[in-house]
């Protein structure tokens, strides 16, 4: 066989590893929180366009899903409720969806578990950000255990030396 030949196919090779990235239709993406170490997996269904990343910001309460939108196309994401929702009191209340920092319309499904959005994702958009009222707890359970050891033992010491609070 020539050179050429093999080039050829590690060209042919290649582009069959690569297709299912530009075909990218549906993904999950996994999340882990820093402070919990709780892993996540987000479901999405993506259309002209890569998902590059997804992280939390606890400080805003929101999902920001980074992308590269070639074309025109639509995202739709399964948002876990352990992850993040919108809630007010008990009920569910609305989420606000930026696209590149703009408000923008979508539509929601909901399940005990999950609530889905499908949002419209116009060409060259990087960034959608998901906006709740709460996300992963910022305190997880190491620091629940260390309150409650701290209560209990407070609580403990003063029966113990019989101390009065005035």
């Amino acid at each position: 066989m020539r050179w050429y030949s093999y080039v050829i196919m590690s060209c042919i090779v290649f582009s069959i590893g690569m297709a299912p990235v530009f075909a990218q239709t549906s993904q999950q993406y996994t999340i882990k929180d820093a402070q919990s170490g709780q892993s996540f997996q987000v479901p999405y269904d993506i259309t002209g366009a890569t998902v590059s990343d997804m992280s939390i910001n606890s400080q805003d309460t929101s999902l920001v899903i980074s992308l590269q939108a070639t074309a025109d196309g639509n995202l739709t994401v399964a948002l876990p409720r352990a992850l993040i929702d919108a809630k007010d009191g008990a009920n569910d209340d609305q989420f606000f969806v930026l696209v590149d920092g703009a408000d923008t319309d979508f539509t929601e499904s909901k399940t005990p578990t999950d609530r889905t959005i499908t949002v419209s994702i116009p060409q060259d958009t990087t960034q959608v950000e998901v906006i709740g009222t709460q996300v992963v707890p910022e305190f997880g359970t190491l620091a629940s255990i260390v309150l409650a050891v701290a209560v209990i033992s407070i609580v403990a010491v003063s029966a113990k030396t019989r101390l009065k609070f005035s």
